[in-house]
């Protein structure tokens, strides 16, 4: 029988502590603006991609795993609501599935896609962090 990939986690989180102080750990720095791209552009480089995308005042940061081989996925993070909308329906047409979305209070929308036969397994990764799967706003 082939061994899980996934972590093991808890109600309380990985090795029972608190989700919070687990995400926070994984998150990378605030970036500004102008280094998004270039640090996802990196971390696929190196074979890591965003599981999850968050924006605030104080620039975007992300949460990154080492991705199923053949997993496609595409970021957007700091868009406004209509954007956020073209991207989620150019994805849904092309097979993908919404994984995570942060809504920033100053209503920026963060989200990731990944390819469909990837995303039990991101889903998976994405509760390790105490992160529920997103679903489209109305």
């Amino acid at each position: 029988m082939a061994k899980d990939p996934a972590p093991r986690f808890n109600r309380r989180g990985w090795r029972g502590g608190d989700f919070t102080a687990t995400r926070q750990t994984a998150f990378t720095h605030w970036l500004a603006p102008g280094l998004r791209q270039a640090a996802v552009d990196f971390s696929r480089n190196i074979g890591l991609l965003p599981i999850y995308s968050e924006t605030s005042d104080q620039g975007t940061r992300y949460i990154f795993w080492n991705m199923p081989a053949g997993a496609l996925c595409e970021v957007r993070s700091g868009r406004p609501k209509d954007k956020f909308l073209e991207f989620n329906r150019k994805n849904l047409v092309r097979g993908g599935r919404l994984l995570s979305l942060h809504v920033s209070p100053e209503q920026l929308y963060s989200a990731v896609w990944i390819s469909a036969d990837s995303y039990p397994a991101a889903v998976r990764c994405l509760n390790h962090f105490g992160i529920s799967p997103a679903e489209t706003p109305g």
